[in-house]
């Protein structure tokens, strides 16, 4: 059964992108437009006083609301090998009260040197830092499970370790299925299972062509299908440093805007979840004015 909880999604914290996106020429930012990617010209600073100032002010929200949890959904950081950056977003998440669990869940910038492609030896060091890089936990009556999706995205020589991941989910829901036999929603709030990641599973329909800001379609196609028979209700995601939500086939796919550098109109900001025998409904509150 069911009860009723909150819990906070945020996502690209991603410490050193303000700097890293400024000092950009007129052609530079022009380039990043074409591509949908809109940044702002900015003198050149080094260091990370924005995304501190975020970040320490999305956990003052959490404090005072005090939901069940709080997800970070990827892009802790900006370089995966920077201990800097680590450090800084490893400082002000523990400033979480300690009544409230705080899951990471692994971005590309955190286990990819070329932020791309992922590697073994920047998982293994994000897992000395942040713990697994995909796992699952239930909180009143729903099964979370988050993924490293970047493993979904150019898994490279880490095949073994995609198939891996897709089998852990699968396994996931089979259990929460057989648990529940009206997991695919035929009764509201049984069986609920949400998946965590960075990249969403799709921005605009199951069937889109592959593209940079979701899962490939050769994991996207099988995550669906496990989705759908095992009663996924929802993806949490972020990556596209833009609010973007899209319902199809029975799952809503949710890319939640940064608290770290916007790349759209959206401002930085958290998402608060509800969730309730009914149903999961969710709100996007900005920390540039709340």
């Amino acid at each position: 059964m069911t009860t009723d909880f909150s819990f906070i999604q945020l996502a690209d914290p991603q410490f050193g992108m303000f700097a890293g996106s400024s000092g950009k020429t007129d052609e530079e930012i022009a380039t990043f437009a074409e591509r949908g990617l809109l940044i702002g010209k900015t003198p050149k600073f080094e260091g990370f006083a924005p995304e501190t100032a975020l970040f320490t002010r999305a956990i003052e929200h959490a404090n005072r609301l005090k939901p069940a949890f709080v997800v970070v959904c990827g892009d802790m950081i900006n370089e995966s090998e920077n201990d800097g950056q680590i450090a800084e977003v490893k400082r002000i998440g523990a400033l979480l009260d300690d009544s409230i669990p705080l899951h990471w869940v692994a971005g590309n910038h955190d286990v990819a040197i070329d932020h791309t492609n992922p590697d073994q030896q920047s998982i293994d060091r994000y897992i000395d830092n942040f713990g697994p890089d995909y796992y699952a936990f239930s909180h009143g009556g729903v099964r979370f499970i988050a993924i490293n999706s970047t493993l979904f995205t150019s898994p490279g020589e880490l095949t073994d370790r995609a198939k891996a991941q897709l089998a852990f989910v699968e396994a996931e829901a089979i259990i929460v299925s057989n648990q529940n036999p009206y997991s695919k929603n035929e009764t509201p709030g049984a069986g609920r299972i949400v998946l965590f990641s960075h990249h969403p599973l799709f921005v605009n329909s199951p069937g889109e062509a592959d593209n940079p800001w979701s899962i490939t379609k050769q994991y996207r196609t099988p995550l669906l299908e496990i989705a759908a028979d095992h009663g996924i209700a929802a993806n949490f995601a972020g990556h596209w440093h833009r609010n973007n939500i899209a319902n199809k086939n029975g799952i809503e796919v949710v890319s939640s805007g940064p608290v770290g550098l916007p790349l759209w109109h959206d401002p930085s900001g958290y998402r608060v979840v509800n969730v309730t025998a009914g149903g999961i409904t969710h709100e996007y509150h900005s920390l540039e004015t709340d």
